[in-house]
């Protein structure tokens, strides 16, 4: 889904359907248009604003978090389809797990896979509960992206939770 995030024109839209509604003034002041998660009322939007913020922050060209089982949870702009990337990210998540096991690293979380010189996957598996999820990010090679990944993951545990 391709929203529009910030604009003029919704900024315009938004002036003139307060005037319309609540009689204002022509004479109003633009409001900033939030692009923080909790301002969205939807837990799937929220889901998908944390990973637009993500990408816009990192560079990064794609997200998709999906369930231990390959299930879509939330996507943007994902390498190939939404379907394909879950299950994609379902197999690397076993990768992790047995690379874990056969170096004695149980709880590895974090996996990246360079596609060519100009790009990567990167995963990294996060649990709620009993449960595991997975992120995994289209990103370039030149860039370091965990710090952002990590930022996303508190806020997507915080939306999952509720």
């Amino acid at each position: 889904m391709s929203l529009l995030r910030d604009s003029s024109e919704i900024r315009e839209a938004i002036e003139l359907a307060q005037i319309l509604c609540g009689g204002r003034t022509a004479v109003v002041a633009h409001e900033e248009f939030s692009l923080e998660p909790e301002s969205v009322p939807f837990r799937g939007d929220r889901l998908e604003r944390i990973l637009d913020l993500l990408c816009r922050r990192s560079n990064i060209k794609g997200a998709v978090v999906s369930d231990a089982s390959g299930l879509p949870v939330a996507a943007l702009n994902p390498p190939v389809s939404t379907e394909a990337t879950s299950a994609f990210t379902s197999i690397l998540g076993q990768a992790l797990e047995r690379a874990g096991s056969l170096l004695g690293e149980y709880d590895a979380e974090y996996l990246s896979l360079d596609i060519n010189y100009e790009d990567k996957i990167v995963l990294r598996r996060f649990m709620i509960a009993d449960s595991t999820f997975f992120l995994v990010a289209h990103c370039p090679q030149e860039i370091d992206e965990r710090s952002e990944i990590e930022l996303s993951i508190t806020q997507i545990i915080t939306v999952l939770s509720q």
